[in-house]
């Protein structure tokens, strides 16, 4: 299911993504995840229910002069992209959302993927986390390659031959946008990165430097190699992508992944940490265009002209704020309600608010952003409770987890990758190795060393 959103550009058709919600609706009726006997689980659950229900209530329709009190620039707006007076038919009842079809549609990937992190979790309980990882690994190293060949090739065909609906995608890999690629490297990453660190040896290590290096050896089994190989891909991929938020993305998993495992980590699981990275730097020094990445760095420093830049599309995205504080203009409608209050990047059609926090202010208002906030709260106190509680191994795999969703919410300052169905399945998966029982852990670690 992960690998059908990921490789058919990232899920954005409703082609692809609809039998995919379907496909997880199927798993969950053959998994049947419990209710969690933990209140804190309960608790994230519960607000993740609210804040679908918030959405849901976008689509109901309200008295027209209800709407008007609570957001008085509602029908203006409306007017503006329906060249018509909306009540002019006769209509007294309207929904919250001013693109009815664009919220349901966004209601279920959310839905689509709060269940889908239910299931992972009951799954990962069931001692299946390794299992997961493994198929993500598999899925990054495929994706990392598709995208590296597909630069070297065509940059305006996804695979070298399929042209996206968006007559202004710039193809990286399986995603339309550079960007969204890098919104699943920086999640996958940590991930096996955490997941390589939890499969370390055990015991006494040799004392000569020679047995040191064939025991290092034959951990590089066929399971291990091409964990690393995956890791290594991935970030060169990321790298060649020279997506800048992405990058400090990435450089924000790696600290929150050091902070997390401070005083934790024994001399073998520093030593290897340091051997990964040691071997990701070599990679990128060997393969990586660092002057492409200067020159967007670059572009970053440079003064923009007046109205062009990530900094006058959110001006504009925080006049929508300012017009429905209330209720949003309905999840998933920003493309829809930006026409309106557009003047930034004059000549082009702005589609996203290039940050996630403000585009989701403007969708959802307090409606939804107020249980949206709560539910992410809920989730990190659960997340960081979970951590606490693991004392195997696994701690590593939690820890990149963890590390890998603390990324993408840095890298939603300046994109919302999020919205791609297949981020925000990933998205769930890392929620659910983060979050699940520790008492899983047993069954996980012999599952992860079966085939080292």
């Amino acid at each position: 299911m992960l690998a059908w959103v990921t490789f058919l550009a990232g899920g954005v058709y409703p082609w692809v993504w609809v039998p995919a919600a379907c496909a997880v609706a199927a798993l969950a009726l053959s998994v049947k995840p419990r209710v969690a006997a933990d209140r804190f689980v309960r608790a994230t659950d519960g607000l993740l229910a609210v804040t679908a229900a918030a959405i849901a209530l976008q689509l109901v329709p309200v008295p027209a002069s209800l709407l008007r009190a609570i957001d008085p620039q509602a029908l203006a707006v409306r007017a503006s992209l329906w060249l018509t007076d909306p009540t002019s038919s006769g209509a007294v009842r309207l929904p919250i959302t001013i693109a009815p079809g664009d919220s349901f549609a966004a209601l279920g990937i959310f839905a689509s993927a709060a269940l889908f992190f239910r299931t992972c979790r009951q799954i990962c309980d069931a001692g299946g986390a390794g299992r997961i990882v493994r198929a993500v690994a598999i899925l990054g190293l495929i994706a990392s390659i598709a995208a590296i060949v597909q630069r070297a090739q065509r940059h305006d065909l996804l695979y070298g031959f399929w042209r996206p609906i968006d007559a202004g995608a710039r193809p990286y890999g399986p995603f339309v946008n550079r960007n969204h690629f890098a919104t699943w490297a920086v999640m996958a990453c940590p991930l096996v990165f955490g997941y390589l660190l939890a499969r370390v040896p055990d015991g006494r290590r040799p004392h000569l430097i020679s047995q040191r290096v064939v025991a290092a050896l034959t951990q590089l089994g066929s399971m291990r190699i091409w964990l690393v190989s995956a890791v290594c891909v991935m970030t060169l991929a990321l790298l060649i992508s020279a997506s800048r938020s992405g990058l400090i993305a990435l450089m924000g998993a790696t600290l929150v992944s050091m902070l997390l495992g401070k005083g934790r980590a024994g001399p073998g699981i520093r030593r290897w940490t340091m051997v990964q990275l040691v071997l990701l730097a070599l990679v990128g020094l060997a393969f990586a265009n660092f002057d492409a990445l200067l020159d967007r760095f670059d572009e970053t420093m440079r003064p923009l002209e007046s109205g062009r830049g990530r900094s006058a599309i959110w001006a504009d995205a925080r006049r929508v704020i300012a017009d429905f504080p209330a209720t949003g203009t309905g999840v998933g409608t920003f493309g829809a309600a930006i026409a309106v209050y557009q003047t930034a990047e004059p000549g082009y059609s702005i589609g996203n608010a290039h940050n996630h926090y403000l585009q989701l202010a403007a969708e959802g208002g307090l409606l939804v952003g107020v249980p949206a906030a709560f539910s992410i709260g809920a989730f990190f106190a659960l997340c960081l409770r979970r951590f606490r509680e693991d004392g195997s191994p696994d701690y590593l795999m939690r820890a990149g987890a963890i590390a890998g969703i603390a990324a993408v919410l840095l890298q939603s300052v300046w994109e919302t990758g999020l919205r791609m169905p297949a981020n925000a399945m990933l998205l769930a998966v890392l929620s659910a190795i983060a979050t699940h029982s520790p008492t899983g852990s047993g069954s996980s670690r012999a599952s992860s060393r079966d085939d080292s």
